[in-house]
């Protein structure tokens, strides 16, 4: 799955050009969903099953093997062999992290999860896709 991420990746600037739509917009949506596609079927055949408890777990781990597993290797290896990887997040990437952040602690919190936590966090995400979306690019800017 990560192959077919980096063959996305290599060939999604003709779009982000033709189109003018920014980088955060598609790295939220198609970058960060491909790889996890398996993560996220488990996920929901979990729920299906009425092992929401489970469920949460898969989805949330994703977020963790990234932030203490694939951010740290991609930073040493821009050590040993540069390839111009730059950790500089905006504003507004920060304040969605912060917010997912505050979100799942909610959600955990109280150990058990409804429709009503789903719908919400659903919502969220739909949110944080649109606020991505709108961010200025170099093609809107001219």
């Amino acid at each position: 799955m990560s192959l077919i991420a980096e063959v996305i990746a290599g060939n999604i600037q003709p779009v982000l050009r033709d189109f003018g739509i920014s980088e955060s917009f598609v790295g939220v949506t198609l970058l960060a969903l491909v790889p996890d596609i398996p993560e996220i079927v488990n996920g929901i055949q979990f729920a299906l099953q009425n092992n929401i408890a489970l469920s949460i777990e898969v989805g949330s781990s994703i977020a963790v093997q990234v932030c203490l597993l694939q951010i740290p290797v991609l930073v040493f290896v821009e050590l040993i062999h540069p390839v111009g990887f730059v950790l500089v997040f905006n504003n507004i990437s920060l304040w969605s992290v912060l917010l997912s952040t505050l979100l799942m602690n909610y959600t955990y919190m109280d150990g058990k999860s409804d429709y009503f936590q789903g719908t919400a966090l659903c919502i969220v995400y739909m949110i944080a896709i649109a606020m991505f979306y709108f961010i200025p690019t170099a093609a809107r800017r001219c």
